[in-house]
C-alpha cells in the first residue's frame, strides 16, 4: 500500500513498518526488544525464541528494499539490558553500512553508551527532517505544513463479525497532518483507536495491507 504526503511516497509494509522511497529509509515504531526476556524472567512463559520473528521481519524488508537508513520511533529496548540487546548487537553488525536514528521513547532506559557503539544516533524528544517529524508520542498540536510520524500507542482495529466475534488486527492510524505506527514488536499488545473525520486506518492481515 503506497501513500503520498508532501509529494514523498512511502509503503506500508505488512511486516508493520513504513519505507520512505525518497529517502530510502525504513521507519519502524516500537520493537520493544528484551520485553520477550524480561516477561519471561518474571515467570510468564512466553517462548524464548519468539524474538527472533523480529530479527526475520527486519531481514525481510533489508532484503526486499534497498534501506540506506532506519529511523526508530521509539521503545527500541523495553527495559534493562538482558540478552536481548546482545542479539540486537550482532545483528547490527551485519548492517553496519546502515545509518540508525533513534528517537527515544518512554521505555528506553538503556545507557546511551549502548546506542553509540551500535553506531546509533538518538534524540531526545523528536527528529527533523524538512517538513517530517519523528517523534515517539503523537502530538497534540502540529504546526502549519509539517508531517509527523509517531508510535507508542501500538494502534489495533477491531473487525466485528456477526454473532458477537470480532478480530484485532495492527493498523497504521493516518491523520490529516500525523501517522502513527503499528507497534513493530512481537507481544507489544495493542490500543483500539477511535474513528475520527478525516482519520484512515490501514489493516495488516498476514502479507497485506488494506485500508477499511
Amino acid at each position: 500500500m503506497e501513500i503520498e504526503i508532501f509529494s514523498n511516497h512511502f509503503l506500508l509494509l505488512s511486516q508493520k513498518a513504513m519505507y520512505w522511497e525518497e529517502k530510502k529509509t525504513l521507519l519502524i515504531a516500537d520493537l520493544h526488544l528484551g520485553k520477550i526476556t524480561h516477561f519471561r524472567k518474571e515467570g510468564i512463559a512466553l517462548p524464548s525464541s519468539a524474538y527472533e520473528n523480529n530479527f526475520k521481519r527486519l531481514d525481510e524488508i533489508i532484503n526486499s528494499f534497498l534501506v540506506e537508513r532506519i529511523i526508530l520511533l521509539g521503545d527500541l529496548f523495553h527495559n534493562r539490558h538482558n540478552e536481548e540487546w546482545d542479539l540486537f548487537s550482532a545483528w547490527r553488525k551485519k548492517y553496519d553500512i546502515i545509518e540508525i536514528i533513534l528517537v527515544l521513547g518512554n521505555h528506553d532506559i538503556l545507557p546511551t553508551h549502548l546506542f553509540e557503539s551500535s553506531k546509533i544516533s538518538y534524540y531526545n524528544k523528536e527528529y527533523i527532517e524538512g517538513n517530517f517529524t519523528f517523534s515517539h508520542h503523537p502530538q497534540k498540536i502540529i504546526q502549519q505544513n509539517t508531517f509527523t510520524f509517531c508510535g507508542h500507542i501500538h494502534p489495533v482495529y477491531c473487525l466485528k463479525y456477526t454473532g458477537k466475534q470480532s478480530l484485532r488486527l495492527p493498523c497504521f492510524v493516518l491523520d490529516p497532518f500525523q501517522a502513527i505506527l503499528p507497534g513493530f514488536g512481537v507481544f507489544t499488545g495493542g490500543f483500539e483507536m477511535k474513528a475520527l473525520d478525516n482519520r484512515k486506518f490501514f489493516v495488516i492481515a498476514e502479507q497485506k495491507v488494506f485500508e477499511v
